[in-house]
This record gives structure tokens, sequence and C-alpha cells, in this order.
């Protein structure tokens, strides 16, 4: 049986690792869209990106409110990716699309 203490620091060490997990997440996805020319931080770009964790030690990652302009690239690059992957997948990966 644990002691109430022993339980808070597990439940303490539960969220800070998760809090550590979506951090990386955070940071993982900031750096793939600023290779997509999005910034976050930016008020008119990607306001906010922020790691989170439950108590209970579940990570997540707060995307705060995107622009329009900024939601349409995100969708546009979606599509694009899935296409993309639609025809290797149809065609055979690999093969050059103009031949």
């Amino acid at each position: 049986m644990t002691t109430d203490i022993e339980a808070a620091a597990q439940q303490a060490d539960a969220f800070l690792a998760a809090k550590k997990k979506a951090d990386d997440m955070a940071f993982m996805l900031g750096r793939v869209l600023a290779e997509m020319g999005i910034r976050v931080g930016d008020t008119d770009s990607w306001p906010l990106l922020k790691g989170r964790a439950s108590l209970s030690g579940e990570p997540s990652v707060f995307l705060g409110t995107v622009p329009l302009p900024t939601a349409k690239k995100l969708i546009d690059a979606l599509i694009c990716a899935e296409s993309e992957k639609r025809y290797q997948r149809d065609n055979g990966a690999g093969r050059d699309h103009g031949a």
C-alpha cells in the first residue's frame, strides 16, 4: 500500500513526464510548421502552441486559435500529401509523375 506522499510523488512524476513529452511534441510541430513558412508566436500565422499535461499524466498539445489563412495552408498541404500518398499507392512508389 502506498502512502499519500508516495501517491502524490508518483502523480507529480507522471505529470512532469507527460509535460516533457507534450513540450517535445509541441516543439517538433513548431519545427514542421516553420518548414512550411508558418511562424508559431506570430498573431497572423499561429499565435499559440503549447505542451500540456493532465494530472493523470496524459500529454496533449494546445493549438490555440489558428487564423483562417493558416488553416487553409495546412488543409492544402494535407490534401497534397494525401493525394501523393494515394498516387504512389495506386501507381507504384518511385515512378515519375510525368513519365
